[in-house]
């Protein structure tokens, strides 16, 4: 098999007849992908497995520190054939090389995390894997459709509850991903080698004020939610340009106006906001200038407001001495590079806090994800893939010297290793 041939094969998993593929966590599609997976791992030689969670893991065993490989199988619903499944293909396609290659080094692993596109919950997968689970939060998790995580991953023979394990066995972890953004294409680079993943600031703001007739009601006597809501809404895209960080994204994604009706002024206003960047400091400071610019508007249009954190994430630098791995190989090998934050969250966000993590960007053609036209080309997939490969041979060999090193350190000193 050829990483073509399994990019097909993995394409005709989960194709949705409304169109694109719809591969959400634990359902019989995201089960069949995995399933299929771990037969493609068997079929050349890898020890295939699951671990508790169900993230599904293919093994190369060898001496020292391992070096991990991967992404997720899972999509959202309509989405593309490509976030996510080239990076658990990559990693295949790489140890499938290796394997064939026989040279010796240190293990490798290629990882498929479950819901990484957090059906029920962000990255419960990799979360699992590095034990972060509140494993009773975990246990009452359903998703917006209603299923419950617990008969959902029944399904696959699996329970709900962290997967940890042994960290200190691992050397490096890697992930290939579509960029799900302009940049590379607009730059006409193919490839991206990321420096940090974005944290991010979610707050839930509810600006309550009064209904009342929307004919009979004077406008300076109103207390519009909406009005407050709106001039919040002009005001904090202002906020996050002023923060003076061109990494620094701001959206508010969620409004709910009730009662919603044509001929009543709004009482009560929902917004659901998010800011991402990669320095922690920026978006403290924003997170708190946004907070007291809510609370402003709100005194002046006479309303009442509620604030909620509901989500904080603190920003996921890589590993500087991967990222210079990763644009040395690609230089080896001919190919352009530029670095570049990521501002979609990924798993190497998570594992990264826990070992040192490198991501490669290739090209999202027209910046679109998540959706059917999600496209890359295949040729600038594979370039990526040799940058990959090379990367993690040079890996497993120094890991193997720094083994030999230790060896031959033990026994001048007496030791037995």
């Amino acid at each position: 098999m050829s990483f073509r041939q399994d990019f097909a094969a993995l394409a005709g998993i989960g194709v949705d007849p409304a169109g694109g593929w719809s591969r959400p966590a634990f359902s019989p599609a995201d089960i069949a992908a995995h399933e299929w997976f771990l037969a493609q791992g068997r079929a050349c030689g890898l020890a295939a497995s699951y671990d508790s969670f169900g993230n599904a893991i293919l093994r190369l065993e060898g001496e020292g520190a391992a070096v991990l490989i991967g992404s997720h199988l899972d999509t959202v619903a309509n989405g593309g054939a490509f976030d996510g499944a080239i990076g658990v293909l990559a990693g295949l396609e790489v140890a499938r090389r290796i394997k064939a290659e026989g040279t010796p080094g240190a293990p490798v692993e290629v990882i498929a995390f479950r819901d990484e596109e957090g059906r029920f919950g962000p990255f419960t997968g990799s979360r699992a894997m590095v034990g972060l689970h509140d494993e009773e939060a975990l246990a009452r998790a359903r998703s917006l459709d209603g299923v419950n995580l617990s008969d959902a991953m029944a399904q696959a023979g699996f329970k709900p509850g962290n997967a940890p394990r042994d960290w200190d066995a691992v050397a490096a972890w890697l992930e290939l991903h579509i960029e799900q953004g302009p940049v590379l294409a607009d730059a006409g680079v193919p490839l991206g080698i990321v420096t940090s993943i974005a944290g991010q600031e979610r707050l839930s703001l509810k600006f309550t004020g009064q209904p009342d007739h929307a004919g009979t009601a004077p406008m300076a006597l109103r207390r519009d939610a909406f009005a407050g809501a709106a001039r919040f809404a002009a005001a904090f895209r202002d906020e996050v340009l002023a923060a003076g960080d061109d990494d620094v994204r701001g959206t508010i994604g969620m409004v709910r106006v009730s009662p919603n009706q044509g001929n009543v002024v709004p009482g009560e206003v929902l917004l659901g906001l998010e800011m991402r960047g990669t320095n922690s400091a920026t978006l403290a400071r924003l997170r708190d200038s946004v907070t007291e610019l809510a609370n402003s508007i709100a005194v002046q249009e006479k309303l009442e407001l509620r604030v909620r954190n509901t989500y904080s994430d603190a920003p996921a630098p890589m590993a500087a001495w991967l990222q210079d791995a990763l644009a040395s190989s690609a230089a080896s090998l001919g190919h352009s590079t530029m670095k570049l934050p990521s501002g979609a969250n990924h798993d190497s966000g998570i594992i990264g806090r826990i070992v040192p993590a490198g991501m490669l960007f290739v090209p999202s053609v027209g910046g679109r994800s998540h959706c059917p036209e999600e496209e890359t080309d295949l040729g600038q997939i594979e370039a990526a893939i040799d940058v990959l490969h090379r990367t993690v041979v040079e890996l497993r060999r120094n890991d193997r010297e720094k083994a030999s090193d230790r060896r031959t350190v033990a026994n001048q000193s007496g030791i037995a290793g």
